[in-house]
């Protein structure tokens, strides 16, 4: 009995890594491609963020968007709200008929990862929780008139640990999504796992599971060393979802896929040279190709930031220029 139930979980395993690994990319139609923006993220590369965004728009051809609305930047006292840079963005992407996924939650998009305010972080828990819950609020109670959002991504990679903070409680993402659910019954709730490391079992608590798919990292025990996963194909991800729609996920898309560099500094304290060792212009058109065979509906990219900034401090506009290709034969 031993050796039957032995032999019968290695022929599944088998199974089902054959299914992931094995098949042949081919050209995915009707996608929906987008892109995240981040405000601090551009204002961290010395840039102005309207700038960027417009770049998107304007010169790239990018109509849909991941928008995270940072807590920190909402509410920097307690009680006194500042929604004029959202705003802004907002209705500068409304006004060229695009969307947005507003991305809310004390984990967002971007390191340090979770964005809460400073006066949060001396508050109790039980304070903490209703905070929280009140920033969810205010934020959904604002905008769920806004007919250029689409959907609501409730927190970043809840529960997979990284950045300066901890996983998020399980129980209390559940409260999360309800209250949301029930402030604006007519919009989908998305949120986000890690391609790669996880097994998306977020899935079955949303509407869409967004992940992540990177293709060259850095561990920081290898110093600079490119990791590169050259091993895994485009079609893993689909037919990963294929398999935990069994397990209640509904549907995934990509959510974050990389086109910019991995390094264990801040970009502006990295050499050009160190940052083009992970994402040059080639390993930028491989990743356009990669993306267009994945099999998935919907991917957003992540870096157009840091293709303005090479552009416009590092005379280096070839990455502008091969995205601007892109979406010319994607609109």
């Amino acid at each position: 009995m031993l050796l039957f139930v032995v032999s019968l979980i290695a022929l599944v395993a088998t199974g089902v890594l054959a299914y992931l690994f094995i098949g042949w990319p081919r050209k995915t139609q009707g996608v929906t491609y987008g892109m995240t923006v981040s405000r601090p993220y551009a204002e961290s590369l010395g840039l102005d963020a309207g700038h960027v965004l417009r770049v998107s728009m304007d010169d790239l051809g990018i109509r849909r968007f991941r928008i995270p609305a940072y807590w920190n930047a909402l509410e920097p006292t307690q009680g006194s709200w500042n929604f004029a840079p959202l705003d802004t963005d907002l209705q500068e992407i409304g006004a060229r008929n695009g969307s947005v996924v507003l991305a809310i939650g004390n984990k967002l998009p971007r390191w340090p990862e979770c964005w809460q305010p400073t006066w949060w972080k001396t508050l109790s828990k039980e304070e903490q929780g209703a905070a929280t819950l009140k920033y969810l609020e205010t934020v959904v109670m604002r905008y769920r008139d806004d007919k250029t959002i689409t959907a609501w991504q409730v927190e970043n990679e809840p529960h997979f640990s990284y950045g300066d903070c901890t996983e998020t409680d399980p129980d209390f993402l559940k409260k999360e999504i309800g209250l949301v659910r029930g402030l604006d019954p007519t919009r989908p709730i998305y949120t986000t796992d890690s391609g790669e490391l996880s097994l998306w079992l977020l899935g079955n608590m949303v509407d869409k599971l967004g992940v992540s798919v990177y293709r060259v990292v850095r561990n920081p025990m290898l110093g600079s060393f490119n990791v590169r996963y050259w091993f895994v194909p485009p079609y893993l991800y689909a037919h990963k979802a294929n398999i935990l729609k069994f397990f209640g996920l509904k549907e995934a898309y990509v959510s974050e896929f990389q086109m910019e560099p991995w390094s264990n500094t801040d970009l502006p304290h990295t050499a050009i040279d160190d940052q083009l060792s992970s994402m040059n212009v080639e390993q930028m058109r491989s990743n356009f190709w990669f993306a267009e065979r994945m099999g998935m509906k919907t991917i957003d990219f992540w870096g157009v930031e840091w293709w303005v900034y090479m552009a416009e401090q590092h005379h280096h506009p070839e990455f502008l220029q091969a995205a601007k290709e892109f979406w010319t034969a994607h609109p």
